[in-house]
């Protein structure tokens, strides 16, 4: 079944055809995942609460802070006039993303000068909800997986470099 991640139908005919479904992507859609598991009776062992966590980066930024986790300095911006705002909180360099939707580049600004907030907001995406987050240096950016079974015992999967 090949099918974008909010398609109803397609989610429909696969839970019909599956013990169970999972996730590993924060863009399905919590949505459509839960008419499905209702209509359907599939078993969804993560739940559909996390999504609401994973799928928009101001709940994410706002659930790490919250749990004691550091995350870069970051403000909402919903409007032309919040992104001049933001930018004069935060300074340069930094990435303006979607609050949802957004993967691997795509949804993404990179904000480094006056001259990228104009260039911003000269071509300001309809109806957009973003995060401008304050750009940090790393040495790597890594992964960390983690599975909870429906006996409680959880595993922790090595710990893998993204390149």
């Amino acid at each position: 079944i090949v099918a974008g991640y909010g398609d109803e139908a397609a989610l429909t005919e696969l839970a019909e055809k599956s013990d169970l479904l999972t996730y590993e992507f924060e863009n399905v859609d919590q949505d459509v995942l839960t008419r499905v598991q209702k209509r359907t009776g599939v078993l969804v062992p993560q739940g559909v609460k996390l999504l609401t966590v994973t799928s928009n980066r101001i709940n994410e930024k706002n659930f790490l802070r919250t749990h004691g986790l550091p995350t870069t300095d970051f403000a909402k911006v919903a409007s032309p006039a919040e992104l001049k705002v933001a930018v004069k909180e935060l300074g340069f360099p930094a990435i303006l993303k979607t609050v949802s939707g957004g993967y691997d580049g795509h949804g993404q600004w990179d904000i480094n000068s006056e001259q990228d907030v104009k260039n911003m907001l000269e071509k300001w995406p309809k109806n957009l909800l973003a995060i401008l987050e304050k750009r940090v240096d790393f040495v790597k950016e890594i992964s960390v997986m983690v599975s909870r079974d429906n006996c409680d015992q959880v595993k922790l999967w090595p710990i893998t470099e993204n390149r």
